[in-house]
């Protein structure tokens, strides 16, 4: 996982030794990782970039913190935030085995 449970925890403000909703929060860093992936076409390991990583705690916190449909206005936010960085990410990250960008 690009982003570990701890760091998660931490981004959510969720105590570190409340473990009732680990596999939830662990389901939800992969879907995210899956979801970047289809995006992208990029999958990353410990060293991804900072910029995907933030869109791993996006993605996690918005659906953690809303486990049903949600309002098309917030949605709407979230939606433009984590489309934006995905752009960014598929457009203008440079692997770091090569100086090409990688589609």
């Amino acid at each position: 996982m690009i982003v570990s449970l701890e760091q998660i925890k931490q981004y959510l403000r969720v105590e570190l030794d409340y473990f009732d909703e680990d596999y939830f929060l662990e389901s939800l860093i992969l879907m995210s990782e899956e979801y970047i992936f289809n995006a992208t076409g990029f999958k990353f390991n410990d060293n991804a970039p900072e910029i995907a990583k933030h869109i791993v705690r996006l993605l996690v916190s918005h659906w953690y913190e809303n486990r049903e449909i949600v309002s098309t206005q917030l949605s709407n936010k979230v939606d433009f935030t984590v489309n934006a960085l995905s752009f960014q990410l598929k457009n203008c990250y440079y692997p770091p085995e090569s100086g090409e960008i990688t589609p």
